[in-house]
């Protein structure tokens, strides 16, 4: 995340009118200014591609487990809900 005093680039884009009528629809009811709220929209995109990719990786990592590993994540598993159980009745 960066700090709040990251330096600024300032750009300009040519945006459809309903679009920019939303955006400033938004970010009234949001009390921010324009630059704010798609400054805030970029970010949650940009997390959002971020986590995309980490369940890719994820998901890419599971299925190319062996048999062997599977047995053992299985059994990992069971032993961290077994404990999970013995915490939570405590």
């Amino acid at each position: 995340m960066p700090s709040l005093a990251s330096p600024k680039t300032k750009v300009t884009v040519t945006l459809s009118s309903d679009l920019v009528d939303e955006i400033d629809k938004v970010a009234g009811k949001l009390e921010v200014p324009r630059s704010q709220l798609i400054e805030q929209i970029l970010r949650r995109w940009q997390e959002e591609k971020e986590k995309r990719r980490l369940e890719k990786e994820i998901e890419e990592y599971y299925l190319g487990m062996t048999e062997e590993e599977q047995q053992e994540d299985k059994e990992w598993t069971n032993l961290a809900v077994e404990s999970a159980k013995r915490f939570w009745d405590e």
